[in-house]
């Protein structure tokens, strides 16, 4: 008996000290025999279609360049900084000078990111309230707050524009989880932290996209805000027009205490003209958050499938407004990408699903409330980003998509251990006339975050693709 007890706590001993050093022994094994979709996945088209992929062959090769192993964003971007004529990586909390990649401050993470939460991390999340107010433990464990912003850092999405017009390119900065929206002013070559303005609090939807919606001649990011932590927020434009300042303007209707893709944890934001009338409408995914429906109410969290969209319409008297579609069923996705998919003159929906299996299109039936959906890969998950870019240079936008890493710190989705693919896609049709896609291989090595960016970053003329994702900073060169 006391032999057996002996390797009990020997076994329990071991398990503890694996979990917390080495926890990708546990939690993946955990993870591969565990699947608990957290948002609306895309089982329904799964179930009805079959891939319309086939693997293609191509010159293009892609080098490989790690600019920082540490997990700090979930996101990069590409813009010249320094105003040397090169162009840099930014990642919300900090830029990397090319050519050699130095680091440099903007807003420096509140704490250390962690990449796969060890046991020390979940006791603290376990024992921690959301404030601390009455926590007695608080003063070794932290809140709540401080565990998220360690597991997802402010660093999601960063944009770039000229906000204040002096010349020097700034930084636009969402976090989803803790920090919320800001806008850093670029310090003009002075090192050390940049001047932050803030913008919104609570910011809402893993998918903000930046373009000019409203037709104002700049760019507004597009994204979901709530008024606190524990309530379903609404879309809004915020526009920069150059002076400094910024322009909130709100996107929505009634949507009858349905998804409006502003909740808690709402996926997929997109932008196009979808019913052609010359006006760029928003398009959203679904996910869950706090919303009153089927009685319940409405600070209780809940999942739903449904998305939806939203028309932009303007008056003879020059009024904006907007009028609501709903999409049911949905899937809570990337980013949404707006683009006419099988060339009958009506744009059609191109995203991955961002927390489960498959890169989907769908494809606009006879009207603008009818969506037939396809199924492009279905052979990896957490398809979080997506991107169109005409990669090959043939003058056709191509699919840029990719998986994220521990999407959910290795314990909630499908797969999350499973290798971070990088693919682009190239539109084709088979001797039917039918859309296929060739997939065409970028690497396995990082996947991506929730944004990256396409661009030719060493200017040879071929488009690049600047990564930030839970394996560190990383740059993948065209070669041909």
């Amino acid at each position: 008996m006391g032999r057996i007890i002996k390797f009990i706590f020997l076994a329990i001993g071991s398990f503890l000290i694996l979990w917390q050093f080495f926890p990708s022994v546990i939690l993946a094994p955990y993870n591969s025999m565990t699947h608990f979709p957290v948002t609306a996945n895309g089982q329904y088209i799964l179930d009805e279609n079959d891939p319309e992929y086939i693997e293609g062959s191509s010159d293009i090769k892609f080098k490989h360049v790690e600019i920082d192993p540490v997990f700090h964003s979930e996101g990069a971007s590409v813009a010249d900084i320094n105003k040397d004529g090169l162009n840099d990586i930014v990642t919300g909390h900090f830029w990397y000078e090319a050519p050699n990649w130095t680091r440099h401050v903007i807003c420096a993470p509140l704490k250390n990111s962690i990449n796969i939460p060890k046991l020390s991390d979940h006791i603290r999340i376990y024992f921690a309230d959301d404030d601390g107010s009455e926590n007695p433990l608080e003063f070794f464990l932290g809140s709540k707050k401080d565990i998220w912003s360690e597991a997802y850092p402010l660093a999601f999405f960063s944009f770039h524009e000229d906000v204040n017009n002096d010349g020097w390119v700034d930084v636009i900065a969402l976090d989803i989880t803790t920090r919320g929206f800001y806008w850093f002013e670029n310090p003009q070559n002075v090192e050390g932290p940049w001047k932050e303005h803030f913008v919104l609090d609570f910011t809402r939807n893993e998918s903000p996209v930046f373009g000019d919606v409203l037709g104002t001649g700049t760019k507004q990011v597009i994204t979901g805000a709530s008024p606190s932590r524990n309530e379903t927020g609404n879309l809004f434009a915020v526009d920069f027009p150059l002076d400094g300042s910024f322009k909130i303007h709100p996107i929505g209707a009634e949507v009858e205490g349905r998804n409006n893709g502003a909740s808690l944890l709402s996926h997929g934001l997109g932008f196009g003209d979808v019913n052609s009338d010359g006006l760029q409408d928003i398009i959203y995914g679904s996910g869950d958050g706090f919303i009153n429906k089927d009685g319940v109410e409405e600070d209780v969290q809940q999942m739903y499938p449904e998305g939806g969209w939203f028309e932009q319409q303007i008056s003879q008297t020059g009024e904006r407004s907007w009028k609501w579609h709903l999409i049911d069923p949905f899937v809570a996705m990337a980013q949404i990408q707006v683009v006419d998919v099988n060339e009958d003159g009506k744009n059609d929906l191109i995203s991955g699903a961002a927390h489960d299996v498959g890169l989907f299109w769908f494809e606009q039936g006879d009207n603008v409330d009818q969506w037939i959906p396809h199924v492009i890969d279905d052979s990896y998950t957490q398809i979080h980003a997506t991107e169109m870019a005409d990669i090959d240079g043939d003058g056709e936008l191509d699919i840029v998509a990719g998986k994220t890493p521990l999407a959910h710190f290795g314990l909630k989705d499908i797969d999350e251990y499973g290798t971070p693919y990088i693919y682009w896609y190239k539109k084709i049709k088979n001797e039917n006339g039918d859309v296929r896609f060739e997939r065409h291989f970028v690497s396995d090595n990082a996947g991506v975050g929730r944004q990256f960016t396409v661009h030719d970053i060493d200017k040879d003329g071929l488009l690049d693709i600047a990564v930030g994702s839970r394996e560190g900073i990383h740059l993948y060169l065209q070669q041909k």
